[in-house]
This record gives C-alpha cells, sequence and structure tokens, in this order.
C-alpha cells in the first residue's frame, strides 16, 4: 500500500482530507487512481488508512476509512556528535526507521559537522517516515556543546565506548535511555572521562572492530532493542 507523510491535524473515520503540495505530485508520478487506497501519516502520531475519491493535478480529496492513534514502540533517543553531513543524513534516515524519539546533535573535539535544520533535512525525515510507515517524527533539538549537554540532560545515557567498561552493565530497557554516539574520530580523552563521571552512564562494548557511525548507531539500537527483548522473555 502507497504511504504518503501529510502535516493533517486529528481526523477521525469518514472525514475527508484534501492533499495538496508536494505529496500529489509523488502520488500522480505513482499513477494512483480513484478508490485506490492510501496510508497518510502526520508524524505525530496518527495513522489513517483512506479512498482517494478524486484527485487532480493540485489536489487529491481522500475519504478515512481506519483512524488509529498509535504509541511509542519504545523511548530511545539518540545524541551524535557530529560526524560527516553524507553520515548524519543517514543516520537521520536509520533513527527514523528505528524508531528513535528525540536527537541531540552534539559538538565534540572530534565533530565534523555543524547542524542546521534545513528542507534537504525534512525531506530525508519525512523519506524515511513513509518508508518505514513510521507513525512519529524524532524530535531534534538544537545542537549543543557535549559537556553542556552532560550538564542538562537528566536521564540515563547508554555510551557505546570502543574501550571495555569496567563497570557492569544493565542492557535492558526499563525507562528512557540517550544512546550516546562518538563521531568518526570518536571522543577525547576528556570527553571520555566526564562521559563516565556523568551519574546515570551505562558503559556498554561491543566486540567489534571501529564502526562507523551510522553502523555504530544501527548496531546500539539493535542491540539495546534486542537485550530488551530477551529480558522480557526469561
Amino acid at each position: 500500500m502507497r504511504a504518503i507523510f501529510y502535516p493533517f491535524e486529528e481526523q477521525k473515520v469518514d472525514d475527508l482530507v484534501q492533499v495538496t503540495g508536494d505529496s500529489v505530485h509523488h502520488l500522480t508520478v505513482a499513477r494512483v487512481r480513484e478508490n485506490e487506497k492510501i496510508l497518510l501519516l502526520n508524524g505525530k502520531g496518527q495513522r489513517l488508512l483512506g479512498i482517494i475519491q478524486a484527485f487532480s493535478k493540485k489536489s487529491i480529496d481522500i475519504k478515512i476509512t481506519e483512524a488509529e492513534e498509535c504509541t511509542p514502540l519504545h523511548e530511545l533517543s539518540l545524541a551524535i556528535a557530529m560526524p560527516k553531513k553524507e553520515a548524519f543524513e543517514d543516520i537521520l534516515k536509520m533513527a527514523v526507521e528505528l524508531g528513535v524519539t528525540e536527537i541531540y546533535p552534539l559538538t565534540s573535539d572530534y565533530s565534523q559537522y555543524e547542524y542546521a535544520p534545513s528542507e534537504r533535512v525534512q525531506r530525508i525525515l519525512e523519506s524515511a517516515l513513509v518508508q518505514s510507515n513510521n507513525p512519529f517524527l524524532p524530535k531534534i533539538h538544537s545542537e549543543q556543546i557535549l559537556y553542556d549537554f552532560l550538564s542538562m540532560h537528566t536521564g540515563t545515557i547508554a555510551f557505546f565506548n570502543s574501550k571495555i567498561s569496567e563497570k557492569p552493565t544493565d542492557n535492558e530497557i526499563t525507562a528512557k535511555k540517550t544512546i550516546l554516539i562518538g563521531p568518526e574520530g570518536g571522543f577525547s580523552a576528556e570527553e571520555i572521562a566526564a562521559i563516565v563521571k556523568y551519574p546515570k552512564t551505562q558503559e556498554i562494548h561491543l566486540p567489534t572492530p571501529i564502526l562507523r557511525a551510522p553502523t555504530a548507531v544501527s548496531a546500539a539500537i539493535g542491540f539495546l532493542l534486542s537485550s530488551s527483548v530477551s529480558a522480557k522473555t526469561h
């Protein structure tokens, strides 16, 4: 079934939603027809299933047949010391596809790119939302310095350290957790010391070679989600 992102407000069954803008172009290129079913996602947790009633070059009318309010599958956030632009864009896609709820761009000693909101970023997020049928877009915070993030953050930080941790680990997701990933060059010794000193740091080491930032993000999220599932089944 075709899916589109459209920033609709709350809708209910039998409502008529008129889609305009870029979504019309996408559906026209896809050669949709009247009576075809469409999935609409607003990025705020509502999924609508509808049937195309009529369409023109400027608008498409969709009658809603099902409306569902969704809840997030987990509460994992991501703090990422900015890698190169291409790597960060890959991370944005993965974050949406894996259900990340919030993203914290960070400036660190070896960060390589400065985040700024843009139409390109929004298109990347929307495309990943449609591809994965995720009902939620992540909230992206303003970029901040790593040390400021550590001073203001209050939740558990899952720090995927390239070195083996001497601390005991607890991998189950029992509350909100923020995964902390470094840039391609990693964190400096001073930054690692500050991260480890943070009172709610959960250090995790994976037995792998050094990973690119996008690979580290997907591996970290997969590790925590699989650990949580394993813990709930035992």
